[in-house]
C-alpha cells in the first residue's frame, strides 16, 4: 500500500498519550488505533503465506482485538487500562504506537529534570545517515558500527564534535530509498547541549568514519514543545505506511534481535515501562466509567460496554447482591490474555525449533 492510503497509521500521529488526554480526543484516539490494527492485519495477511511464522502471525492477529479505557471523569483524564497486544512492535502499528508513546514520555521527563538542573542544556535533533543498499543486515550492521565509532571517538578525547554532547538518545529506522528503491538505514538522536553541534564538522567526522555518507541534519528543538523533537525519535523502527508487509516482514527478521534505541551521558538510565497500558498516576481512587470496544474489521472498533465505578470501591468488599464490578471483568481478561500470549510463545518457539531440525536434516540428506 501507499504512503496515501487512509489505512494505515501515520507515524507522524505518535502522541504523548495518557498523561493529559480527555475524554474529547478518545475518539480520534479509538481511530488512530483502528488504522494501526488495519496496518497490522495487512501484515498479517501476507505471513500467514509463510508457514514458519504462523505463530506469530496469529500473535499479531489477535492483538488489539478489544480495548478498555478508563474514564476518570471528575478530572477528566482516559487511561488505557487493559489491551490484548502482542508486543510486536516492528510488526504491529498499534504496539509501535503504544511502545513510542511509553519512550517518549520517559525520556521527557529525564529532559525537564534536567532542565530544571542545568538550564543551559539545550535538545538538539541530529540525524545520521549511511549509503542505501540491498542487503539490509549489511547496511544496518555498517550504521551500527559507525554510530559505536563516533562515540569512541567522544571517549578518546582526540577531539570529536560529541565532545559538547552532555547526554543522547538515539534510536534505528529502516525503510525502502525513495530514490534508489535500495535500504535506508538512518538514525535519529536526541544530542543535549549548551551550544549547537557543528553540522559541517559534523559531516565531515561522519564521512571520514562511515566512507559512504557525508548527509547529516543538526537543528535545534523547540523549547516551548520538545515533544514535538523527541518523537522524532521514539516513532516507529520501520516505515509502516511506506513500505510492503514483505519488506515489514523482512526487516522484522532482520533486526528482531538487534538494539534499536541506545543512550549515553545524562540520559543514560532512563526506565522504561515494560507494560504498554496507561500509568493510572495517582488516579487509582478516583470514580470512573470503564469502556468495552471490540474490533471488527471492515468496521474498526465499536463499545461493546459502559459501566461506572465508584471511587475506592474495592471487589471484595461488595456484597453479594451487588452487581458484578467491572473489575473481575477486567482482571479476567486481563488474565485470559496472559495464557493466550504465553500459550503463542510455547508454540512460537516450539515450531522455530521445529524448522532448525527441518533445515538441518535437510542439509543432512535426511527424508
Amino acid at each position: 500500500m501507499t504512503q496515501d492510503d487512509p489505512k494505515r497509521e501515520n507515524p507522524s500521529e505518535l502522541q504523548l498519550e495518557g498523561v493529559s488526554e480527555g475524554i474529547g480526543a478518545l475518539p480520534k484516539r479509538i481511530d488512530r488505533y483502528a488504522k494501526a490494527k488495519n496496518g497490522a492485519l495487512d501484515v498479517v495477511d501476507y505471513m500467514e503465506t509463510l508457514p514458519q511464522h504462523q505463530a506469530t502471525a496469529n500473535r499479531v492477529k489477535n492483538c488489539g482485538d478489544y480495548l478498555v479505557f478508563r474514564h476518570y471523569y471528575t478530572v477528566d483524564r482516559v487511561r488505557l487500562h487493559g489491551a490484548s497486544l502482542c508486543m510486536k512492535h516492528l510488526l504491529c502499528p498499534l504496539c509501535a504506537i503504544r511502545r513510542g508513546a511509553k519512550y517518549l514520555k520517559a525520556y521527557l521527563v529525564r529532559f525537564e529534570a534536567l532542565q530544571q538542573q542545568n538550564s543551559n542544556l539545550k535538545a538538539y535533533l541530529v540525524t545520521l545517515t549511511v549509503k542505501d543498499g540491498p542487503d539490509l543486515a549489511e547496511r544496518f550492521k555498517h550504521l551500527f558500527k559507525s554510530q559505536h565509532e563516533l562515540w569512541k571517538r567522544k571517549k578518546r578525547g582526540r577531539g570529536s564534535v560529541l565532545d559538547g554532547v552532555a547526554g543522547a538518545v538515539w534510536s534505528y529506522e529502516v525503510k525502502r530509498g525513495s530514490g534508489s528503491g535500495f535500504w535506508h538505514p538512518h538514525l535519529h538522536m536526541i544530542a543535549l547541549a549548551e551550544s549547537q553541534p557543528d553540522a559541517l564538522q559534523l559531516s565531515s567526522e561522519w564521512h571520514n568514519i562511515t566512507g559512504d555518507s557525508f548527509v547529516v541534519d543538526v537543528r535545534p528543538i523547540s523549547q516551548e514543545d520538545p515533544a514535538s523533537g523527541f518523537v522524532e525519535v521514539f516513532k516507529y523502527a520501520v516505515k509502516f505506511s511506506e513500505q510492503e508487509p514483505a519488506d515489514t516482514v523482512h526487516a522484522w527478521v532482520t533486526l528482531a534481535s538487534k538494539r534499536l534505541i541506545g543512550s549515553a551521558g545524562l540520559f543514560r538510565g532512563v526506565e522504561v515501562p515494560e507494560s504498554l497500558l496507561d500509568d493510572l498516576e495517582g488516579l487509582e481512587d478516583l470514580p470512573y466509567i470503564s469502556m468495552f470496544f471490540r474490533y471488527l474489521r471492515g468496521a474498526g472498533y465499536s463499545l461493546g460496554s459502559r459501566i461506572s465505578f465508584a471511587a475506592g470501591a474495592n471487589p471484595s468488599q461488595r456484597s453479594k447482591k451487588s452487581p458484578k464490578p467491572i473489575e473481575r471483568t477486567e482482571e479476567q481478561l486481563a488474565r485470559n490474555e496472559r495464557i493466550l500470549r504465553l500459550t503463542a510463545e510455547r508454540i512460537e518457539q516450539r515450531e522455530g525449533v521445529k524448522a532448525r531440525l527441518a533445515a538441518f536434516y535437510e542439509r543432512m540428506g535426511v527424508a
